[in-house]
């Protein structure tokens, strides 16, 4: 399944290593006054810039890093491939729960705002 998570630019930010815009989750088997250790995240990553409507809508039965790439590929879309690990400790409580919940390997997409979109996938959770 497919999931899009709509405007979780903190992703991008937390990837970075920027400070995350709202407040973290405590990790799981944490509460907000003992958080547990975060989770890691290795996550691999597919970088575009604004793409339309229609093409997102393309995406949905995709459930495959590669099938995604192979799309923009055949539509000349340019994307950035990236590699990175990101702390539950920087992201949204929301998005984490999201991204426990789903699949192994199963892909995400998320709006990173007008800068565009980011397709990825969890590799690993340490």
């Amino acid at each position: 399944m497919l999931v899009l998570a709509a405007a979780l630019s903190v992703l991008a930010a937390g990837a970075a290593g920027a400070a995350p815009t709202q407040p973290a989750a405590p990790p799981a088997g944490g509460t907000a006054l003992f958080p547990a250790t975060p989770v890691i995240y290795d996550l691999e990553t597919l970088r575009t810039g604004p793409l339309p409507a229609e093409f997102l809508k393309r995406l949905e039965p995709l459930h495959t890093l590669q099938a995604i790439e192979d799309l923009l590929k055949a539509n000349r879309i340019p994307f950035a491939w990236g590699r990175s690990l990101v702390s539950s400790g920087t992201l949204p409580a929301g998005f984490v729960k999201e991204i426990d919940a789903m699949p192994p390997h199963e892909v995400f997409v998320t709006s990173q705002g007008e800068k565009g979109w980011l397709i990825g996938v969890v590799m690993d959770r340490r």
